[in-house]
Parts: C-alpha cells; structure tokens; sequence
C-alpha cells in the first residue's frame, strides 16, 4: 500500500462542496463516504461509492459534494509515457 497516498486523502463532510479549477485532467478517487460530482457544462452527475472513480474530462470548473462524511483523492493525470 502506497502511504503517501493515503495520507494525502482529503476529508469531506456530509453537505460540504468543493469546488475544482481547471479540473479536466484530474481524476477523483472515493475512498469512503459517497461524492457526487458535476463538472461545467456537463448534464451528468456523477456519484461515487468506496472503490470508484471518475476522470474530469470537461474544460473548466468542477463540483465535488460530500452526500455522506466522506474521504478521497484528487489525482493529476500523468502525461502518456515516451516510446
């Protein structure tokens, strides 16, 4: 298990929303609780339980809401690997 992740997971209260700049790129990672995310321009919602995670894939702002006390990671994409 790789603990600098770990201690790098952020808590989120049931209620509590964070807002996301410039989120495409970023991926979300839940690791306790249940988040919803929406990211602008974007009609989904996306809602995470433990063990999912969803990519930003939209320019722009994003929202992350904490339905229940909550614990993830915010993850930067790694730029593809050179032959």
């Amino acid at each position: 298990m790789n603990n600098d992740l770990i201690l790098s997971a952020r808590p989120l209260v049931k209620g509590r929303i964070r807002r996301v700049r410039d989120a495409k790129g970023r991926r979300v990672e839940c690791l306790s609780g249940s988040l919803w995310l929406t990211q602008d321009g974007d009609d989904r919602d996306v809602v995470l339980a433990p063990g999912e995670s969803f990519g930003f894939d939209r320019p722009g702002a994003a929202l992350v809401s904490a339905f229940a006390d909550s614990r993830y990671l915010m993850l930067q994409a790694c730029p593809p690997a050179r032959a």
